[in-house]
């Protein structure tokens, strides 16, 4: 039986262009890369106005210093840990193997579940933590109906984030990039059956 013969004979059709894929993995890379930008930039804003909010707020109890510590920790920690996949996305090496180039995105997709398994639970529970802890010195000069309304609206939003927004943006994340995955590990097939 002669495999070369017989990949010879296999349509032209079923056979994707390498570059093609090279560039829509590129635009997957580019994609990801400037929304990591906007989220850096996000959480640095974020970030220097709780900051601007912790130094010229009278914060009256040690809970509420502690509370911003551990809210600026879980965006730092996120950010620090996020900007990893940075170089990943930068590099492209388009003139490489389609081998290797599915090595570099095998690469991308474990870092990518790394941290939304691992870092995305730190995140929520110093932000958890950290809110219930900011929110005090607040709640105690509320009546007890409002505060427990105020606690109720923050970690409903918080679960709703954790239960809903997080496991459906994993899903949007990776496709595009597992998709990628998918057809190039099919054209690796295809040019190892090949040989």
């Amino acid at each position: 039986m002669d495999l070369k013969a017989l990949w010879n004979k296999q349509p032209t059709e079923d056979i994707p262009d390498t570059k093609e894929l090279f560039g829509k993995a590129d635009a997957i890379k580019k994609q990801t890369r400037n929304k990591l930008i906007k989220l850096n930039l996000m959480l640095l804003a974020t970030t220097a106005f709780i900051l601007y909010i912790g130094f010229n707020i009278d914060n009256e109890q040690t809970t509420t210093k502690i509370g911003i510590v551990l809210v600026v920790a879980a965006m730092v920690s996120y950010l620090i840990a996020y900007n990893q996949l940075i170089p990943m996305l930068f590099k492209s090496d388009m003139e490489g193997s389609s081998q290797e180039y599915l090595n570099q995105l095998i690469r991308i997709k474990r870092k990518h579940e790394f941290l939304n398994k691992v870092m995305i639970n730190i995140y929520f529970a110093l932000l958890s933590v950290g809110m219930a802890l900011y929110m005090l010195q607040f709640a105690l000069r509320m009546t007890h109906a409002w505060a427990i309304f105020w606690y109720t609206v923050t970690f409903a939003w918080i679960a709703f984030s954790w239960f809903y927004l997080r496991p459906r943006g994993i899903k949007k994340k990776l496709k595009p990039l597992n998709d990628m995955i998918a057809r190039l590990e099919a054209v690796n097939g295809q040019l190892g059956d090949s040989e």
